[in-house]
This record gives C-alpha cells, sequence and structure tokens, in this order.
C-alpha cells in the first residue's frame, strides 16, 4: 500500500492540483463544477495561503490524492483562536476509502502543517454518510447544529476536541 504524503500547498502548481482534486470529487458526486465556481475555489485556496491559513495537499505514493483547506474558526462572538474550522477536505475519487481524508485530517490535528489548533470544526451535508464516517474515525462530535443551504439541503456542524 503506497504512503500517504502531507505538504502545504504553497504554489501555483499545488494549488491548481489541488483544485483538479476538488473538480474530480464534484463531478464523481453529481455536482458538475462551472468554471466559475472552480475560479472561486482556486481565489479560495490562493487566499488561504496568502493569508497564512492551512492549505494541504496529499499524495498517495506519487499520485495527487487529496486536499484540505482550513482557517480559524469565526463564532457568533468572531474569531476563536483555539479553533480551526476545515472549510475544504475533498479526495480524489479513484482513491476514496484509501485513508487519504484521514490522513489530511489527521495532520491537521497534530498541528503538522498549521497552528496547532485544540479544536476543529467542520460542516458538511447531512446526506454525506462518507464525510461522516471520516469525522467519527477520527473523533469529531455532531454538535446538533443545522443549518440549510439555498438549494435546500441540510447541512450540520462537527467538533472535534484535543482533550476529548
Amino acid at each position: 500500500m503506497p504512503r500517504t504524503v502531507i505538504t502545504p500547498i504553497a504554489d501555483d502548481d499545488s494549488r491548481r492540483l489541488a483544485v483538479g482534486v476538488w473538480e474530480a470529487a464534484r463531478r464523481a458526486t453529481g455536482r458538475r463544477p462551472s468554471t466559475t465556481r472552480s475560479e472561486r475555489v482556486a481565489a479560495k485556496v490562493a487566499t488561504r495561503v496568502a493569508d497564512g491559513d492551512v492549505a494541504l495537499l496529499a499524495h498517495y505514493g506519487e499520485r495527487v490524492a487529496g486536499m484540505l483547506v482550513a482557517e480559524p474558526y469565526r463564532g457568533d462572538d468572531g474569531p476563536d483562536a483555539a479553533c480551526g474550522h476545515l472549510s475544504m477536505v475533498f479526495v480524489d475519487p479513484a482513491l476514496w476509502g484509501c485513508g487519504v481524508a484521514g490522513a489530511l485530517v489527521r495532520s491537521l490535528q497534530r498541528g503538522d502543517h498549521g497552528p496547532g489548533w485544540t479544536r476543529l470544526s467542520v460542516w458538511t451535508r447531512e446526506t454525506n454518510r462518507r464525510a461522516e464516517r471520516l469525522y467519527v474515525a477520527r473523533g469529531f462530535a455532531d454538535t446538533g447544529e443545522r443549518a440549510t443551504l439555498h438549494e435546500g439541503e441540510v447541512i450540520c456542524r462537527w467538533e472535534w476536541r484535543a482533550d476529548a
């Protein structure tokens, strides 16, 4: 089994590869990304890198396999320096089930390439069982918070605490 290696997204080439992973994952779930949406994702990744937030690329053996973007959590009371928010976690569909997403999240939990947050938060679609399995396996708990996206889908918030 190939080894998963996690590196920071630091240049145009790695940002392009990360967006390619995002596009492939979106297509595999039936959500074909538009050019405009792909450009917005590329801009978001570039902004997170420029702001010094966490943007990671995973390689599974020699193959680009996944990406993760995280930033400081911003709750109702403003930013929380102890908590990070996973805004994007995507894996190449050909490698789903190979542990790539778990390796990305584990790297963030350990603080390998970031500020070493003691809490992490993530929103995901309520129907996304693959994401639910990932977050449960990495020690996240469903907070019970729900919101509805503009297209009507319900999303739920999960949280991980280092001391839990």
